[in-house]
């Protein structure tokens, strides 16, 4: 195989519909057992990773009363599934501009070693209100700011991650001494937004280091995302605008003077059935158990207002801002899928996917549309997301990978036990 497929699943189990589904357990051990039995399901298909979102809140109140309230926080999740997996990925959300530096690299570079090398991190810039509430914040930082932070904050993060080389460890047992002294390279990190002396006191794993995930799509976004990322976390709702993000990050990471572009991962999401028929009738069980008070409430953060709408009506024009320094990729992602839907509950529908991709068919069908992003220059691979109903994710694992196997387009068994060499990315060097 020549280029390798990568498939990423979401790892979230926190829901605002199918919690409503009859054969669901809403209790915390439920919530627990399903988390374990997804994680176990994707390594069983061989996927790279589990890929967690993170908001730092519960989200606007108008969500509160429609949806479940074990969200387990990414770090202690994934630490807790690496005890009961062996290969696949944890990825976890983490916000540059609202944590701390020093915590974030602690945390990450542990769970990468409890996990043996599979540990990515998905670095966010904060951009809700809700969150910098909850974090002592004097309000939501302008948009460029917020990368601007970003870039200290990884520089950090790396200056902490190479405070060990691999030569630093002697353990030398009979003068009693571990490190070499000499060979432990302190941060002393002295900048605009932050001072972090450092050192960890962590060797490096043994990937190197975590792998680094990012999903800027705006201007500024993009920009940051083709310097510094490994893998691009990303959603569009067509092969079209997919296909030119994707030559963007090309040019721009090879502008930034890198040999190897970001791999490319849009959010994909699936619908499975033997049949058209049947498809058909597990997206009717879907739409049945969707809520879109829900998807309304939340569309709030991203300053989207059809609360109070006739949900069988058009969406009206006031629903969207004229500008926003919150989300800029999310609101002109909205505004497509709303003009695209014929009422307000139509396109509350689709919002459930984001503004990303997706496909409601056979396993030949799904495969068939992975594979044209994938041949066609739009993406390297997906982070699926599947309807949160009983099965959906094991009917991909039985019956969408093994047609993408046949076709030769992903892996039959892990070649590694890294997440960089799932994903054949390089150890970084010191």
């Amino acid at each position: 195989m020549s280029k390798e497929l990568h498939l990423l699943a979401f790892g979230n189990t926190r829901s605002a519909g199918p919690w409503r589904h009859p054969a669901a357990d809403n209790s915390t051990a439920g919530v627990r057992r399903r988390l374990i039995q997804h994680a176990q399901t994707a390594e069983a298909g061989t996927f790279d990773a589990l890929f967690f979102a993170d908001g730092l809140n519960y989200g606007p109140p108008a969500t509160w009363a429609y949806k479940t309230p074990e969200d387990f926080e990414p770090l202690t999740a994934t630490a807790a599934l690496s005890s009961v997996t062996e290969r696949i990925g944890l990825v976890v959300t983490g916000s540059a501009t609202l944590q701390q530096p020093y915590h974030l690299a602690r945390q990450l570079l542990s769970l990468d070693h409890l996990s043996a090398g599979r540990a990515g991190w998905n670095l966010v810039t904060s951009f809700a209100q809700a969150a910098a509430d909850n974090f002592s914040a004097r309000g939501v930082v302008d948009h460029d700011e917020r990368y601007a932070i970003a870039e200290e904050a990884l520089e950090v993060v790396r200056k902490l991650w190479d405070g060990w080389g691999t030569d630093t460890v002697v353990e030398n047992r009979d003068a009693g001494i571990f490190h070499d002294v000499s060979k432990i390279h302190v941060a002393d990190h002295h900048g605009k937004y932050f001072d972090v002396k450092g050192p960890l006191g962590a060797s490096r794993s043994a990937q190197g280091q975590p792998v680094l995930f990012q999903a800027g799509s705006s201007s500024t976004g993009r920009s940051f995302a083709a310097k510094h990322a490994e893998v691009i976390f990303t959603s569009h709702g067509n092969r079209a605008r997919a296909q030119e993000f994707y030559r963007q990050i090309h040019q721009e990471s090879k502008d930034f003077g890198r040999t190897r572009p970001p791999v490319i991962t849009p959010s994909f999401r699936y619908v499975i059935g033997s049949t058209e028929d049947e498809a058909r009738r597990a997206q009717q069980d879907e739409y049945h158990y969707f809520s879109p008070e829900y998807q309304a409430g939340w569309l709030l953060e991203v300053e989207v207002d059809v609360t109070g709408a006739d949900l069988d009506g058009p969406v009206p024009a006031s629903a969207f801002p004229a500008s926003t320094e919150t989300h800029q990729t999310a609101l002109a992602g909205y505004r497509a899928l709303a003009a695209e839907s014929s009422t307000v509950r139509d396109f509350l529908y689709r919002t459930v996917n984001g503004w990303g991709a997706g496909v409601v068919g056979t396993p030949e069908r799904i495969a068939d549309e992975i594979e044209e992003w994938f041949t066609e220059g739009a993406a390297d691979g997906f982070v699926l997301r599947d309807s949160g109903l009983p099965g959906q994710a094991e009917l991909f694992v039985d019956q969408v990978v093994p047609v993408l196997r046949k076709r030769g387009l992903f892996r039959h068994e892990y070649a590694g036990t890294t997440l960089r060499s799932h994903l054949g990315l390089e150890v970084p060097g010191r």
